[in-house]
């Protein structure tokens, strides 16, 4: 009886704090959350959101593989590129490939306009 009351109670206190957290859609690139960032880059290539590029990018250098997979993933599937980055290898090769990023985006190679077609490249 006594065990049947523990699991209730936290069966309770359970259900009273997942309304605590926010949900995964509500999050983003910026979110401390890992399933919000790992949200919002997910839907970002699903979009193929365009002015999610530079946000995509920041996320190359990410601590977590994770979202380094995700972030390459959605920048292919929105650009049609890879500028040969690998998101398992050691930091000071993915750094080199991050920054090709980095420059294309800078440089305008990509527009970053929501929704637009893929470029072709200059």
């Amino acid at each position: 009886m006594a065990q049947m009351r523990k699991v209730m109670a936290l069966t309770l206190i359970a259900g009273a704090c997942a309304g605590c957290v926010p949900q995964a859609s509500e999050g983003g690139f910026d979110s401390p959350d890992p399933a919000a960032k790992l949200y919002a880059i997910h839907r970002a290539g699903e979009q193929r959101d365009r002015s999610a590029l530079p946000h995509l990018v920041e996320q190359l250098d990410s601590d977590d593989p994770a979202v380094r997979m995700m972030s390459i993933t959605a920048l292919k599937r929105i650009t049609g590129e890879r500028f040969g980055y690998n998101p398992y290898v050691p930091v000071s090769q993915r750094r080199q490939a991050a920054d090709r990023w980095i420059e294309a985006v800078r440089s305008g190679w990509f527009d970053v306009s929501p929704n637009q077609e893929v470029p072709t490249q200059p």
